[in-house]
């Protein structure tokens, strides 16, 4: 029951966020010029909240064994396309942010594809292998879990990988862009930097804690945090988002490409 309520309160969390900034949205998405990140935008901010009203539905009905088995994968099937569509916006914000800063190095764009590419690999891995939760007498719903704990972990175990080294790299070429770069003022990179700390701050915490609760807890709790991690990750992306779009007409990714000459 503590795992449905939480699940619940993760997505009302969501819906409310998309409520509070649909002003934002209306002015810095749909009033600009449509692009691939739109696309990706759409994908991330509505696809995960109404995948997720069948995820709510399924823990509270009492549909039968049959259904449940051929629905129990939904979740984390819905979670690659999440990942796919985050991964996708990474890739637009900040590796290509980083074959700008690292002089249009082909091996870092080349890489970081590659990343994303062995990301989404290991989840959907990982997550063939899960099963529906066997609840006790009276209780519905169809929960899943792994059979295999540790290898079902890694659905969040290879997003904490993914995030940290993109993340990180960036913060070392922003730095050391930042010691030689002329002038002073707030640009994009900074902005990026600013905003992508606290993106990976709150994602880490929440994909790390969901990884020791597969780990180390009973397991008609180990599902507990799956929703949250998430439905957090969708809503830190879509601020992401909304933060940048007013920076992106100010310089900065370009002229970090003929400074990185001197790096």
């Amino acid at each position: 029951m503590a795992a449905k309520m939480f699940s619940l309160a993760a997505c009302v969390m969501l819906f409310y966020d998309i409520l509070i900034t649909m002003g934002d949205e209306v002015e810095r998405i749909w009033m600009r010029s449509y692009t691939h990140m739109t696309i990706l935008w759409v994908l991330n901010r509505y696809i995960s909240p109404l995948g997720y009203i069948v995820i709510i539905v399924s823990f509270h009905d009492p549909w039968s064994k049959s259904v449940c088995d051929r629905y129990v994968l939904f979740p984390e099937a819905l979670k690659v396309v999440t990942s796919f569509t985050i991964g996708g916006m990474f890739v637009l914000i900040f590796i290509l942010r980083l074959y700008a800063i690292y002089y249009r190095s082909l091996t870092v764009a080349v890489s970081g594809g590659i990343l994303l590419a062995a990301e989404l690999a290991i989840k959907i891995w990982s997550f063939t292998d899960g099963t529906s939760l066997n609840l006790p007498e009276g209780l519905v719903g169809c929960i899943l879990v792994g059979r295999t704990h540790i290898r079902f972990a890694f659905t969040w175990i290879a997003e904490l990988a993914f995030d940290s080294i993109i993340f990180f790299a960036t913060v070392y070429r922003v730095f050391q862009y930042n010691r030689l770069r002329h002038g002073t003022g707030e640009t994009l990179l900074d902005r990026i930097l600013h905003d992508g700390v606290l993106y990976f701050a709150v994602i880490f915490i929440a994909n790390l804690v969901t990884v020791l609760i597969f780990m180390l807890a009973p397991p008609d709790i180990k599902a507990i945090n799956a929703s949250f991690s998430t439905l957090i990750t969708t809503l830190m992306a879509s601020r992401l988002i909304l933060n940048l779009r007013p920076e992106s007409k100010v310089g900065g990714v370009v002229g970090a490409a003929h400074v990185t000459r001197n790096l």
